[in-house]
């Protein structure tokens, strides 16, 4: 994904920045991380989702106890009668958590649609 953002990223661009006088890091950080900028929330939000949801691959894969992702915290305390509303609460927690990105994605992705259009 990240690749693929990068690809696109218009040469012309990054010479233009480099003859305006940019070195190499000042054209990276004016020219290149902004026109990146999708791809990078896009790549840290298939990395995130699944890391912090997905605590059953990880439970069969590793089989220790040791090995303790936020999911199985929750998985934990929703088992346990006398902890169901400590894991609701992380529940909800990490819902919270993880909409504030991704509300964040949408909204910048429809202001990168209107400016292309």
């Amino acid at each position: 994904m990240l690749y693929a953002g990068l690809d696109r990223i218009d040469p012309a661009l990054i010479e233009a920045g480099r003859d305006l006088g940019l070195g190499r890091a000042r054209t990276f950080i004016r020219v290149t991380l902004p026109l990146s900028r999708q791809a990078i929330l896009t790549g840290m939000l298939i990395t995130v989702l699944p890391m912090l949801g997905d605590y059953f691959t990880n439970q069969l894969l590793s089989g220790t106890t040791g090995t303790t992702m936020i999911g199985n915290v929750i998985d934990g305390q929703l088992q346990t009668p006398a902890f169901q509303a400590e894991g609701a609460v992380l529940a909800l927690m990490l819902l919270l958590i993880l909409t504030i990105p991704m509300v964040y994605y949408v909204a910048a992705t429809n202001r990168s649609a209107r400016s292309v259009a």
